[in-house]
């Protein structure tokens, strides 16, 4: 269920920036107004969206999928 309202919030966002699109080729005050619509919109939708995943994994509701790699270890030559 967390997976499907992340990639629905997502979407969201990416159809803000479409809409943000359209306003910045049409120019003029009406597109101006529907470009800082768009933009607030898609800050509001980010912000709120990595806060919920934030809380999503302090909660234990979505866990790393273990495919972070860890930084290489350098052996140091043995002395004699």
């Amino acid at each position: 269920m967390t997976e499907v309202l992340i990639v629905i919030v997502i979407i969201a966002i990416l159809v803000a920036l479409g809409f943000g699109l359209i306003g910045m080729l049409r120019g003029g005050k009406q597109g101006s107004d529907k470009m800082f619509k768009s933009l607030v919109t898609r800050v509001a939708l980010s912000v709120m969206l990595f806060i919920f995943v934030m809380f999503a994994g302090a909660m234990g509701w979505i866990k790393p999928n273990g495919m972070m790699v860890d930084a290489p270890v350098v052996q140091q030559p043995v002395q004699k």
